[in-house]
Parts: C-alpha cells; structure tokens; sequence
C-alpha cells in the first residue's frame, strides 16, 4: 500500500484517511486477490465484505488474510447475521492473529428466500463493537481469559439522513473509533445530517470518513438510490454525459472541506479505481 504506518496512526495523523473496498470473489481464487490489493494500492486501508448480499463467496476472514500476505491493511466486516458470539469472537481472536488490524460490525443483508439459510442475529451490531472491545481487554464472551488479548480497532457504519446520533453514540460509546457512511451523492444532505453529530461531539471522538462511488451511468445512479443513498439534483444527467468522475472530484473535495470530516471512503462499484487513486492522491495534497 502506499500510504506508510499502521491505520490508528493514520488515523489520528490529522491528515486525510482514505480507506476503500475489496469484494472477495466468487470462487477460490487467491490471485483475484492479490490483484485487486495491487490495483487499490491508493487506500489506506480495504474493507472486506462478509458474505455481501447473503451470497455465497470466499469468506471475508480468509480474503483479509491474503490482503495482509499481499502488503495491504484490510478492516474486516463482521455481520451478525451468521454467526453467534462465541464464533463471532473467534473469527475476531483469528483475525488479530492472522495481522488484521481493524474490524467493522455490520448487521447485514437479510437472507434472500432462494438461499434457503438460517438468520442468526444473536446480538446486533452495537453488540458485536462491545464484544471486540472486551476481547481487547483480555476476557472472551464465556468468561474466559484471552493471553494476549485480540487488539482490534473498531468501526461504525452510518447511513446518512437515517442513522441517529443516539444509535451513533452508543457504537462509540461501545468502542468504535471510526465511522464510514453509506454513499453520498448529495452534499448538502449529507451535511444537513453531520452538524448535529459534530456539534453533540461525536467528530471528536471518531473519524467520520463519507463513502463516495463515481456514478457511471443514470440507471447506476437509480440503484444507488434504490439503496438508499440520497442524489443530488441532476447527477444522473451529470452521470448520463460521462461526467461522474468530474462530479465526484468536487464532491470529494466539499466533503473534506466540511468541518468533522476526517476522510473518505472510496468504493470502486462498477470500476473506476484509477479514478479514484487519482481523487485520493488529491485529497491527500490538501
């Protein structure tokens, strides 16, 4: 990876954190891997989906070990939906051994009908950010000691306009050191819902890193908004002329002029990843 130190470095430097995402691919191909680590070399560090979609593909745990073979820094997603505490914890125990330094608990996708698998959801997601947080301090969730204990940071995901600052709170109050969004298309919604949150204190304790995708086409933009992402007025005519990479350039650079913005998180769906090594390397001259 480009950028030098550890990710709690990074993240408290005070300089702009860029983190992105590597979808572990649908078969054993370590390869595929190793070559998406090289052609997101610009990020600091690469979220790691568990299971995205309730499909079936390589296990997020075993993609973040080949990242860490490959050079780079991944944040492991863990959801809930899957698995109980106890194997929760292991996974999370095996990812601090495997050299994982971050992790971000997620609630997940819901089990599609044709799947035919059985939901877990023994504990939610502000759940999970406690347990790693006690598997820091030496104790597994049967009451255990843990010798040396899994040090792990941990995040928080948000969706702007719908995640609370009472809902946010409790995750960093449970340990997360860091928040990355859902995708922002519209600035100015999306600064609507930070000011609270900046003015109750929550940008002191956690870098808020906005997610940001280019919007390749009208109907890409249509189901990002089917997903909930809020768009701006005209991206999908902006998106429509081939201008996204231009558009999410500005964007980019508004959303590291606003106050509690500690960085972004830029997510190559659809493709686009030299574009966006070249917005990371902008927004790491400013």
């Amino acid at each position: 990876m480009t950028p030098h130190g550890t990710l709690r470095e990074r993240l408290v430097s005070g300089r702009p954190v860029i983190t992105s995402e590597l979808v572990p691919p649908r078969g054993a191909d370590a390869e595929d891997v190793r070559e998406q680590v090289a052609a997101l070399g610009f990020a600091d560090a690469l979220n790691i989906p568990d299971l995205p979609q309730a499909r079936t593909r390589m296990s997020a745990l075993a993609a973040a070990a080949l990242v860490v073979q490959a050079g780079g820094r991944p944040i492991l997603q863990m959801v809930v939906r899957d698995r109980n505490r106890l194997a929760l914890a292991a996974d999370a125990i095996g990812a601090a051994a495997l050299g994982v330094e971050a992790v971000l608990p997620l609630y997940g996708d819901p089990v599609p009908e044709d799947v035919h698998a059985t939901e877990v959801r023994e504990i939610d997601s502000a759940g999970l950010v406690a347990l790693i947080r006690e598997l820091g301090a030496g104790r597994t969730p049967d009451g255990l000691a843990l010798d040396p204990p899994a040090q792990l940071l941990v995040g928080a995901a948000a969706t702007p306009g719908r995640t609370t600052r009472e809902v946010l709170a409790a995750k960093l109050d449970a340990g997360a050191t860091f928040v990355q969004t859902q995708i922002v298309l519209d600035l100015a919604h999306f600064a609507d819902w930070l000011a609270p949150l900046r003015e109750a204190g929550l940008c002191e304790r956690a870098a808020f890193l906005p997610g940001v995708v280019i919007p390749h086409s009208a109907a890409f933009v249509a189901r990002l908004v089917g997903f909930g992402a809020q768009a701006a007025e005209g991206v999908a005519e902006v998106a429509e002329r081939g201008d996204g990479v231009a558009y999410t350039r500005e964007l980019c650079h508004e959303l590291l002029a606003l106050p509690g913005v500690a960085g972004l998180h830029l997510m190559p769906l659809g493709g686009g990843a030299e574009a966006l090594a070249g917005i990371a390397a902008e927004a790491r001259r400013r």
